[in-house]
C-alpha cells in the first residue's frame, strides 16, 4: 500500500471570470473572481497546509495568476491538464458536467493520482510573454503576407504592405526587448552563453528555451525531452509492437528545435553521423529528426545542469 502524500485536496475550475472552488477539508463549495480582489479573498479562505494539494486547472492562460499567487504563499499546487482530467472523469461514468462538478472532480483526481503528480515549480520568467507575443506576431506576418500574395487589387495590397511593415517593427521591438532582458539579469545571461555553446544552437532558438523551458539544468534526460514533447512512448498490445510515437509537449520548443536539428545534421559532424546512422539503419527520415532534436535537447540541458553545479559552487 503506497504511502498517501497528502489528505486534504482543493479543487479550482478556471474561466476567464470567475474560479469555482472545493475545498475537501470544509465540504465547501464557492466562486471567486477571477481578478486580484477574488483571488486575495481565496487567499484567506484556504490556509496552505503540507498535507493539501491545490489542484488547479489549465485553461489556456486564465489560470496564471491564480497558479502564481497559491504558489508563492507556500501551498503545494498541481496545474491539472485538462484533457487527463476528462478522461479520469469520464471513467467513474460521470456524463453530467458544470463548473461546480468539474472543481469537485479535480479533488477525486487529485487523491486518487497524487503519486503520480508534478507539483507545480513557479518560475517568474519575465521572458515568457515577450516570446510568446514574438510567436504571435510571426504568426501574424505569416498571414499577411501569404494573403498579399493572393491579392491583386493595388490598395487591398497597400494596406497588407502597412500592416506588414508595422508587425516586423514590432517583431523586431520584441526581440530586442527580450534581448536586453536577458542581459540584465545575471543569471540568465549565463545560461544563454551556455546555451549558445552548443553548436547549432542561435540567438532565436537561445531565448525561446529560457523563456519556455526553465526546467533546463533541472530536470534530468528523461524529464525534460517528455516536457518538449520529445520523448518516445511505447505503443504495445501482446506480442505486437507498433511503432513509437512522440505526444504533446511545447509547440514552439518542438519548432526551434527542429530548425537547430536540421542545421546540425549539415554543420555539426556528430550529430551529422548519428542521424546518418539512424537513417541507415532503417529508421524513417523525420525519425531520425526528431532523435537529433532529442539529443540536442539533452546536450543543452546537460551543460546547463554544469552551470548551476559551477554556480552553486561559487556562491557557497
Amino acid at each position: 500500500m503506497p504511502n498517501v502524500l497528502y489528505t486534504e485536496f482543493v479543487g479550482i475550475d478556471v474561466s476567464k471570470l470567475k474560479l469555482d472552488v472545493y475545498d475537501t477539508k470544509n465540504n465547501k463549495y464557492f466562486s471567486v473572481s477571477n481578478d486580484k480582489s477574488g483571488i486575495k479573498s481565496l487567499l484567506k479562505q484556504i490556509k496552505p497546509a503540507a498535507c493539501q494539494l491545490v489542484l488547479i486547472d489549465l485553461t489556456g492562460g486564465y489560470e496564471a495568476q491564480v497558479t502564481k499567487a497559491f504558489a508563492l504563499n507556500g501551498y503545494n499546487v498541481h496545474k491539472a491538464e485538462g484533457r487527463k482530467v476528462r478522461q479520469f472523469i469520464r471513467s467513474f461514468g460521470q456524463k453530467a458536467k458544470n463548473d461546480k462538478i468539474d472543481a469537485k472532480m479535480l479533488t477525486v483526481y487529485g487523491a486518487k493520482m497524487q503519486e503520480t503528480l508534478r507539483l507545480h515549480q513557479h518560475q517568474d520568467n519575465q521572458l515568457q510573454e515577450l516570446v510568446s507575443r514574438r510567436e504571435d506576431i510571426k504568426a501574424m506576418l505569416k498571414q499577411e503576407r501569404c494573403r498579399k500574395e493572393r491579392f491583386t487589387d493595388i490598395a487591398a495590397r497597400r494596406s497588407l504592405s502597412k500592416v506588414i511593415g508595422v508587425l516586423q517593427e514590432q517583431l523586431e521591438a520584441i526581440e530586442q526587448e527580450i534581448k536586453e532582458r536577458t542581459n540584465k539579469d545575471e543569471e540568465l545571461k549565463e545560461k544563454a552563453k551556455v546555451i549558445k555553446s552548443v553548436k547549432s544552437v542561435g540567438e532565436k532558438t537561445t531565448m525561446t528555451l529560457l523563456a519556455s523551458m526553465p526546467e533546463l539544468g533541472k530536470a534530468n534526460r528523461k524529464q525534460i525531452a517528455a516536457l518538449a514533447g520529445l520523448a518516445p512512448y511505447a505503443n504495445d498490445s501482446g506480442q505486437t509492437s507498433f511503432k513509437r510515437r512522440t505526444t504533446a509537449g511545447r509547440p514552439v520548443v518542438k519548432q526551434m528545435l527542429f530548425m537547430c536539428a536540421m542545421v546540425a545534421i549539415k554543420n555539426n559532424k556528430d550529430l551529422k553521423a548519428f542521424y546518418e546512422r539512424l537513417v541507415s539503419n532503417g529508421k524513417m527520415k523525420m525519425v531520425a529528426i526528431v532523435a537529433v532534436m532529442r539529443k540536442l535537447l539533452i546536450i543543452i540541458n546537460h551543460r546547463c545542469k554544469l552551470f548551476y553545479a559551477q554556480r552553486a559552487v561559487s556562491l557557497t
